[in-house]
């Protein structure tokens, strides 16, 4: 359940990432969008009073709603220039309303700004605008108040930081109360699943001994046989949920050693090859020589054998198995390909689901129980890695990945 509290907490997390910095961006646009209307509404004000901000007594009352922030003070509060032309092309300059611009600077900036196609941007740290005779450009400093947004915004991701470390603090406490049911009701079951295969386990060796003093007895028949061969698969399927339920009880292996890879690979594939030659299946294996890990022997080849004994359960006939095995720098890398019948609608992810079957090919009389591959992944998780099914055209390939950073750790050991 720790894997659980981590993704609740790491979704909290994310969601309020993603909340803070849309609000945030969505406000910081708003500002700046609505201080540049201002200042547009600012410099049309300007031109049609002849380069000069009016008295407010002045203003047409259309013009109190564009500028409602307007006042008494605005016309001496207000820092911006103008540059005239006459028709010709003399040069009248105010910058009696700011400090740091000259005559000299704002023609230039005025002779800039009148080649571009736009009556109205930013040069600088100003906004401007031109008239529609081009014989006036204005420029407005609203230096002051773009700062005041960054300012505003800057101040809104710190709020945002603590805000978002404080939630996800706060959820990692509430996340052990939200996980409780759950990890109550994952421990029933799993309690469930052991008592019952325990249970279970009696009556299938009572079935089973019965089986074979009637057969003694009476002969073998095609009843008793069919009796032998379910109870067969009635005590392998009551072993694989024991071995599942056992797996998933731990998220850790106790009894970790070297292995030889290679070697296990190879064995397992032997015990199978009749069986692929009955198929007459074409055989590859490149298996890379000595590739030795740190993992759990006996997991390893539960691994190995449940991939290769799938392959030769769903292999076409006359069809192809492709074994490869090769260690990279971080990680160890296993896959068994098989030509089989693909399913193109199937979501083969599902596959590693207890008693999933993908199609109507995957099917009881293929033998299996549906919970080989859930053992496969699990042992994968443990060992540090993961398993995946990748469908072709003509075949499914199981991508194993294991890590090559485990220790060395016997049973019972701390370190």
């Amino acid at each position: 359940m720790k894997k659980l509290r981590r993704k609740i907490v790491l979704g909290v997390f994310i969601s309020a990432t993603v909340v803070f910095a849309l609000t945030i961006l969505i406000v910081s646009i708003s500002l700046n969008a609505e201080i540049t209307r201002r200042a547009d509404t600012m410099t049309e004000l300007i031109i049609e009073n002849n380069g000069t901000v009016p008295q407010k007594i002045d203003i047409e009352k259309t013009d109190e709603f564009r500028l409602y922030n307007f006042n008494e003070e605005s016309p001496f509060r207000m820092r911006y220039f103008t540059v005239q032309y006459d028709k010709d092309n003399h040069v009248k300059v105010n910058v009696d309303h700011i400090a740091s611009i000259d005559e000299g600077k704002a023609v230039a900036m005025a002779d800039i700004v009148k080649m571009s196609d736009r009556v109205t941007g930013d040069y600088s740290n100003y906004r401007y605008r031109i008239s529609d005779d081009k014989t006036m450009v204005v420029f407005v400093d609203y230096t002051y108040e773009y700062n005041s947004v960054d300012l505003l915004t800057v101040m809104l991701m710190l709020l945002a930081v603590i805000f978002i470390l404080m939630i996800t603090v706060l959820f990692w406490f509430l996340s052990s109360r939200i996980v409780t049911p759950f990890e109550e009701n994952a421990r029933m079951q799993k309690q469930f699943i052991t008592d019952a295969s325990h249970e279970l386990k009696t009556p299938i060796a009572i079935i089973s001994a019965n089986a074979e003093v009637l057969a003694y007895k009476n002969g073998e028949s095609e009843w008793l046989n069919n009796i032998t061969t379910q109870v067969t698969r009635i005590s392998e399927l009551v072993n694989e949920l024991l071995t599942l339920n056992r797996l998933e009880e731990v998220d850790e292996i106790s009894d970790i050693e070297s292995v030889n890879l290679s070697e296990m690979t190879q064995a397992v594939c032997a015990d199978f090859e009749e069986v692929f030659r009955s198929k007459q299946v074409g055989m590859n294996y490149e298996i890379q020589p000595d590739v030795t890990i740190n993992g759990n022997t006996d997991q390893l080849k539960r691994l190995v054998s449940v991939l290769v004994e799938n392959a030769s359960k769903y292999v076409t006939e006359n069809g192809e198995l492709r074994v490869m095995l090769h260690k990279e720098l971080r990680y160890t890398a296993l896959s068994v390909y098989n030509t089989c019948e693909v399913d193109p609608d199937a979501d083969y992810k599902h596959l590693f689901d207890r008693f999933y079957r993908p199609d109507s090919s995957r099917t009881s009389s293929t033998g299996g129980h549906g919970i080989g591959l859930s053992i496969a992944k699990r042992i994968a998780v443990l060992h540090g890695g993961s398993i995946e099914a990748i469908p072709s055209d003509d075949g499914l390939t199981f991508y194993v990945k294991l890590s090559n950073k485990l220790k060395i750790r016997k049973k019972g050991s701390e370190s």
